[in-house]
């Protein structure tokens, strides 16, 4: 044997023993695979879907519609979802006594369903087929009794009634509700007095000798000021007294500022990781820092927005989020793209 022919053998056996150590690696990869799927992907989206269809049942046994509503909006995914709609829904009152009667939506609950199984066939059925199954449909996955119990949900469980028109209704909340304290609003000086108490203002506002308020905002706290001005009022049919014909406006600010604090600090807070609230030595200061990525997508970020009760409030929660964020769906800065979509 030459020592050519010698240096070719070798070096083919070499390459077969490395292609074969290199196909059972695959082997073992595939199988760990398909392990993980069998017995927690899949599992997990069967329960997540039950769990989805439960909580949908519960709203459509009182509202047909405030059941699409809810799913829409993403609440129906979780029991934390639920729980923040129920919270929502005692906070919030219809605008009108058939505010949900006749309505028409772009998806229905089997759309969505439909839409969120083919995003899930279409990631994972590539890796099922290198296993060798050509079909995640096979498992029965795809079908709606595997998932959501026994029988399909169909267009007769949903809202009945007149057929509404050919334009699709609304999903936003905020066109279906309205806060509960919006009815009743404080006046400005009675409001103004109080709130010269909280949150620094005492140096921004002062009092003609008539009682009228005047004020001297610097930076942003004209919005810090309208947005404990709205939840206030949000909250001032709890305090109002029958006897007296009036309401309590200082426990009614006290209030407004605790809910203030909780949906805008207090829901960044437990959103995003190491924050932290800062002393604002100038206007234009960031009030707070933090690091690392917002719990929550865009998506959701807009959905929880639209449950704030008014434009200041809104924009009180962009002005008060650290710099420096980021969150799926979002490209760049979470504060900025805040700022951007509340101006």
């Amino acid at each position: 044997m030459s020592v050519f022919r010698s240096i070719a053998t070798g070096y083919l056996g070499a390459k077969i023993a490395n292609t074969q150590a290199n196909d059972e690696l695959k082997a073992r990869v595939l199988e760990s695979a398909g392990t993980n799927f069998y017995t927690n992907i899949l599992p997990d989206a069967i329960a997540d879907e039950k769990l989805r269809k439960s909580n949908y049942e519960s709203l459509a046994a009182i509202n047909p519609n405030l059941a699409e509503l809810a799913d829409i909006n993403g609440f129906t995914a979780s029991k934390e979802g639920m729980e923040k709609f129920d919270q929502f829904r005692e906070e919030n009152k219809l605008k009108d006594p058939d505010a949900l009667k006749n309505l028409n939506f772009e998806t229905d609950f089997n759309t969505r369903y439909n839409t969120r199984v083919k995003t899930f066939e279409e990631k994972y059925n590539p890796i099922l087929d290198q296993i060798g199954i050509k079909e995640l449909g096979g498992l029965g996955f795809n079908t709606v009794e595997s998932l959501v119990g026994d029988k399909q949900m169909k267009s007769e469980d949903m809202a009945k009634g007149p057929v509404p028109s050919d334009s699709f209704a609304s999903s936003q909340l905020s066109d279906y509700f309205i806060p509960k304290g919006e009815v009743m609003q404080i006046p400005e000086n009675e409001y103004a007095r109080v709130a010269a108490s909280f949150r620094d203002f005492k140096n921004v506002i002062s009092f003609d000798p008539r009682g009228n308020a005047k004020f001297n905002f610097r930076g942003t706290k004209d919005v810090e000021y309208n947005a404990l001005r709205q939840a206030t009022n949000d909250v001032a049919s709890n305090y109002y007294n029958e006897t007296q014909k009036k309401v309590n406006v200082g426990a009614a600010v006290e209030k407004g500022s605790e809910n203030l604090y909780r949906q805008t600090q207090g829901h960044i807070m437990n959103n995003v990781d190491n924050y932290k609230e800062l002393q604002v030595k100038k206007p234009g200061d960031v009030p707070s820092q933090a690091s690392g990525q917002f719990n929550l997508s865009k998506v959701e970020l807009l959905q929880y927005l639209s449950q704030l009760g008014s434009k200041s409030e809104q924009r009180y929660y962009a002005l008060s989020f650290p710099a420096g964020v980021s969150a799926s769906g979002i490209n760049g800065d979470v504060r900025q793209y805040l700022l951007d979509i509340t101006r």
